[in-house]
């Protein structure tokens, strides 16, 4: 019986060990995201809006890359160049190196504030991760 476990067991490890590591690094991200101050006037007010993906080339494009990307939807009274200058500040670290962000707005809603879309997206060559092939 261990004959036949053991090779499974070690193949199952092999091919998984990559996977835990990276959802480590994607849990890692979004904790970071999380951590890191909302501009003044601004609230996530949207927490079931949050998406956190790990996948192949998210942000499109060919070859072999895991990409990281965590989206928070906010509400904010700010303009759209007040929070752009608070993001543009950030320095939130990615999987590797220091990770994009990128901000989406709507129009200003009828009860005030907008809405905008903060997405972190980190990337790194492909490190063994079979969703990443």
């Amino acid at each position: 019986m261990t004959a036949v476990f053991a090779p499974i067991a070690t193949v199952f490890i092999l091919v998984m060990t990559p996977v835990w590591r990276d959802n480590a690094r994607l849990e890692a991200l979004y904790k970071r995201v999380l951590a890191y101050p909302l501009p003044p006037r601004t609230g996530d007010v949207f927490p079931v809006d949050r998406d956190v993906t790990f996948g192949k080339n998210l942000a499109k494009g060919s070859g072999a890359y895991c990409d990281y990307r965590v989206r928070i939807t906010l509400q904010t009274a700010l303009t759209p160049q007040e929070i752009h200058r608070h993001y543009g500040n950030a320095s939130i670290r990615g999987a590797e190196e220091k990770a994009m962000i990128s901000l989406f707005f709507e129009d200003e809603g009828p009860a005030g504030g907008r809405r905008v879309i903060v997405e972190v997206y980190d990337s790194h060559d492909w490190d063994w991760d079979w969703r990443c092939m």
